[in-house]
């Protein structure tokens, strides 16, 4: 219960979905459905290392700088395959007949779902449940139903 609850939280916290016009639902839909599992590996490394960065995670990473520049050019090897071969033509009708907004949009759309599925492993799932493990649930019932 208590780990329903708190994936609820994350995925409400996530941020509200964007309006988004046919052309950038196209396109989220082609980067959702080209997507491989060694991509989400590559996504998943990537978000991880620029994570890293943040100065209050000095004392819980130790990431040598081969390694970010790693995740890096993994991540621009994809974005390159998804702008230039995969997703091209979607792309190019989002940006003529949305804006470049269209691409923002699309994107947005794609990493909550690329976040939900991550977040849905059961490795992470469990750490979640370690986090709900020191939650006071009359409390955070009560600050849910406050008005």
């Amino acid at each position: 219960m208590k780990k329903n609850i708190i994936l609820g939280l994350m995925l409400i916290w996530g941020g509200a979905n964007a309006v988004a016009g046919e052309h950038s639902n196209a396109l989220s839909q082609c980067l959702r459905s080209n997507t491989t599992e060694a991509d989400k590996v590559v996504m998943t490394k990537w978000v991880y290392s620029s994570l890293s960065n943040h100065p209050s995670l000095g004392d819980m990473v130790n990431m040598s700088d081969a390694v970010k520049v790693g995740a890096n050019r993994e991540m621009a090897q994809l974005v390159e395959k998804f702008i230039y071969d995969k997703c091209y033509d979607q792309l190019k009708s989002a940006v003529k007949n949305e804006g470049l907004s269209a691409i923002e949009q699309s994107i947005r759309s794609y990493v909550e779902v690329m976040s939900r599925e991550v977040m849905q492993h059961p490795s992470i799932s469990n750490s979640v449940t370690g986090l709900a493990q020191h939650l006071d649930p009359k409390k955070l019932f009560e600050a849910m139903m406050a008005n």
